[in-house]
């Protein structure tokens, strides 16, 4: 005869084994690290070999070339190779060219940061501009710098900090001259 504690034992018993040998295998079960997941931040596209050009009713009004371009996420283009645009007049006659390190295109505000040993060369004028960055505004067709430039004409080597000029560099204003160098009769 089977007392109703022997059944009791009979029935908790498997059930105790169940359960020590449950939390037995959850002590060992090895837990897994959720890694976080970071957005691309890269170049969507990649251009190499860039030649491109702007014109006005058919007639070529500005010409870029450089190395390479990155199309980011945002839009923005990225030019970390050496850059030259080449401004033409309305002869379709190259007046005026530039070159720099590097630029980047702002499509938001729709200006190009021209950068690193920028180079404006007029070539109607002979007149050259170094610094070290300046904006251009395709739109306002302005170019632009708070910066240290100098400017070197036939006759004088201006020092100036900022400056604005329109994009031929034909003509410009130096927000401030820091000192004038006449090169007229140097040899």
């Amino acid at each position: 005869m089977t007392t109703p504690l022997r059944v009791v034992k009979l029935v908790l018993r498997p059930i105790l084994g169940l359960m020590i040998t449950f939390f037995l295998l959850m002590a060992c079960k090895e837990e897994k690290k959720v890694i976080a997941k970071k957005a691309y931040e890269g170049p969507i596209s990649e251009i190499y070999g860039v030649n491109m050009t702007y014109s006005d009713s058919a007639r070529l009004v500005v010409r870029m070339s450089t190395e390479s371009q990155l199309t980011m996420p945002n839009e923005d283009k990225v030019y970390p190779h050496e850059v030259r645009v080449f401004f033409f007049d309305k002869l379709g006659n190259n007046s005026t060219t530039l070159r720099s390190d590097s630029a980047r295109y702002i499509r938001m505000k729709n200006i190009y940061h021209i950068m690193g040993r920028v180079l404006i060369n007029n070539q109607i004028k002979h007149e050259t501009l170094t610094t070290d960055e300046l904006y251009w505004n395709p739109d306002t067709k302005k170019i632009y710098t708070d910066k240290p430039v100098d400017v070197k004409t036939s006759e004088e080597v201006f020092h100036g900090v900022g400056m604005d000029a329109n994009q031929d560099f034909t003509d410009y204003t130096l927000r401030k001259v820091t000192g004038v160098v006449s090169v007229k009769n140097l040899p």
